[in-house]
């Protein structure tokens, strides 16, 4: 497995930056950090075989996927102050080539779709217990079946303390609310899902690609 490059820049490389450059650079810095880290925990628990942690596989997954999404979300208002700043649109036209092509398609994402499921990720699902929306589909759940039961647990490690009740809501809140795929199961949903997954995931590197290389450009290293 190649390994990173490890680069180097000195704090007077931003601290020389006009403010409203800086601030901006270091609060890219922040997003790809976090953005790195839930995918890398998103990657562990795909390879996890571990048998005690297989029962929760999947949601685990979803979680960090929600959380990845969300600081897109937040990386995308980012993305918007730059547009809306003349300094720092012509700090990003100093950049190359592919850093600005990367800029004009996260601009063209700030109206789209995608930046609607993102913050329905965000605000909805993930950083947020929405004070109506769980409980909509939690009742959509048991009407599916009344007479369902529904397993938890509690014990002394925190893979312990799960409730199977809370997961059917929040895969139901992803898949019909988030993603607007409110519809029965089918082939045809499942690809819907899949496409709109896939768009959400190319914003995601979009962005952090962006970040590094615009961070980059301006720390002289």
């Amino acid at each position: 497995m190649a390994r990173s490059r490890i680069k180097y820049f000195k704090s007077s490389d931003l601290f020389e930056l006009p403010g409203e450059l800086g601030d901006v650079l270091i609060r890219l810095m922040l997003a790809v950090n976090d953005i790195s880290l839930a995918a890398d925990a998103n990657e562990f628990w795909a390879e996890t075989t571990e048998q005690r942690r297989a029962y929760r596989k999947r949601r685990a997954r979803m979680y960090f996927i929600r959380l990845i999404m969300s600081h897109v979300h937040e990386g995308l208002i980012i993305i918007n102050e730059i547009n809306r700043s003349a300094t720092l649109r012509a700090a990003v036209d100093q950049c190359d080539a592919r850093t600005r092509e990367n800029f004009g398609k996260l601009v063209a994402k700030l109206t789209s779709h995608e930046r609607g499921a993102l913050f329905r990720y965000r605000t909805k699902t993930t950083f947020h217990y929405d004070s109506e929306i769980p409980g909509e589909h939690l009742r959509k759940v048991i009407a599916q079946d009344r007479d369902a039961t529904w397993s938890y647990s509690v014990g002394s490690t925190p893979l312990d303390w799960h409730f199977e009740l809370g997961d059917a809501v929040i895969d139901r809140m992803v898949v019909r609310f988030v993603l607007g795929a409110d519809e029965p199961r089918s082939p045809a949903r499942a690809k819907k899902i899949e496409e709109i997954a896939t768009r959400l995931d190319q914003v995601g590197f979009m962005f952090t690609d962006f970040a590094t290389s615009f961070i980059e450009r301006f720390s002289k290293g």
